[in-house]
């Protein structure tokens, strides 16, 4: 789906500019020089529309953004400031979806809400994940307990980074559990259409004779069953 949003983008840009500089070359019509189209724009928004269509893609983003938003963050107390004011700088650098939620966080904080309180509403909803629910954890303990900030914060970067390494080394071994299903699930009609074609009598003794059509039921039913089986082992690891 990205892919196909990306060639539509480039078949666009395209477009308009054969089109501004066909407009240049007729007699008749208009020379001012069309205005460049922002090609990082559209790609912005078409990132957005498919945020909003797919919202687990967008939370997705937002757990991968997370890990270097901590070590930002970290790096600004380092650097002499508040909690509160570094999430707030954090939030200016950071692109949505991350960025977006944490400058809505620091609204709050500046219309007189505890950053504490500001934190667990950033968490609150249901389809925050638990990244993010471990985050604002983690800094609500430290705007409420102080300590050392930037050690908390640099942890819990790490471990979301762990996490993340982790959930991808699970996705890619259950991506080749599913290529194996795959092959394991259409071998069997390979063999049997290659069969086919060496040896005809084998496939009218399958259709035509009662032991032949119960062997076919029989390894239908064998063949769905394994597949399905496979389906739910590949489905349990991701």
């Amino acid at each position: 789906m990205m892919a196909i949003l990306l060639g539509s983008v480039a078949a666009l840009s395209t477009f308009v500019a054969c089109d501004a500089a066909g407009a240049r070359r007729v007699p008749g019509r208009s020379t001012a020089t069309a205005p460049p189209l922002d090609l990082s724009r559209l790609l912005v928004t078409g990132g957005r529309a498919l945020d909003h269509l797919w919202p687990a893609r967008r939370h997705r983003r937002r757990d991968a953004q997370l890990p270097d938003a901590l070590e930002r963050l970290s790096s600004s107390i380092r650097a002499g400031l508040s909690l509160a004011a570094a999430l707030g700088e954090v939030a200016d650098r950071l692109p949505d979806p991350l960025g977006g939620e944490l400058r809505r966080t620091r609204a709050a904080v500046r219309h007189g809400a505890p950053l504490s309180d500001a934190l667990a509403a950033w968490a609150a909803p249901p389809e925050a994940t638990p990244a993010v629910r471990l985050v604002a954890a983690a800094l609500t303990l430290a705007a409420d307990g102080g300590g050392e900030v930037a050690r908390a914060v640099d942890r819990v970067a790490a471990t979301l980074r762990e996490r993340r390494e982790l959930e991808g080394e699970v996705r890619a071994l259950a991506t080749q559990a599913s290529a194996s299903a795959l092959v394991l699930a259409v071998a069997p009609v390979v063999f049997a259409l290659l069969v086919a074609s060496v040896e005809p009598g084998a496939v009218t003794f399958l259709l035509t004779t009662p032991v032949g059509l119960g062997c076919l039921a029989g390894g239908l039913l064998l063949e769905g069953l394994g597949a399905r089986w496979m389906v739910r082992i590949a489905r349990a690891a991701r």
